[in-house]
């Protein structure tokens, strides 16, 4: 019992460190080769960090990160979203709300830099 899950921790430990190398390969190949085109240099990258994804994947710990977006993915369905009317409402009421703060605001900071400047003088 032991020594399976030592391999099984020896192998997804060999994915990771496999991942990682793929990853550095990306990037010493980005600076190293930057006179080839950028497109091309642009599709090895994305069919390498599809690699490195699927090697991610097969470890337990991806398959826990995939569970995790699936459960994520149904709690987006038991969301009661509100509706069209009440988002439009609530976004006016805001905006409302925001523009008569920031006009009494702007005559507060008015009113305090005239009494500054009174007592300061610089002002007659």
């Amino acid at each position: 019992m032991n020594l399976i899950k030592f391999k099984k921790n020896m192998t997804s430990f060999i994915k990771w460190c496999i991942s990682i190398i793929l990853l550095i390969t990306i990037i010493v190949y980005n600076i190293i080769y930057q006179k080839i085109h950028l497109f091309i240099r642009l599709i090895l990258s994305f069919f390498i960090l599809i690699l490195i994804s699927f090697i991610i994947l097969s470890t337990n710990k991806g398959q826990n990160l995939l569970s995790f977006i699936y459960d994520a993915r149904i709690e987006t369905y038991k969301v009661v979203w509100p509706s069209y009317k009440e988002t439009w409402y609530t976004t006016l009421i805001i905006i409302f709300i925001v523009t008569i703060l920031s006009c009494m605001l702007y005559i507060l900071d008015n009113f305090l830099i005239y009494i500054i400047s009174y007592l300061t003088g610089t002002r007659s």
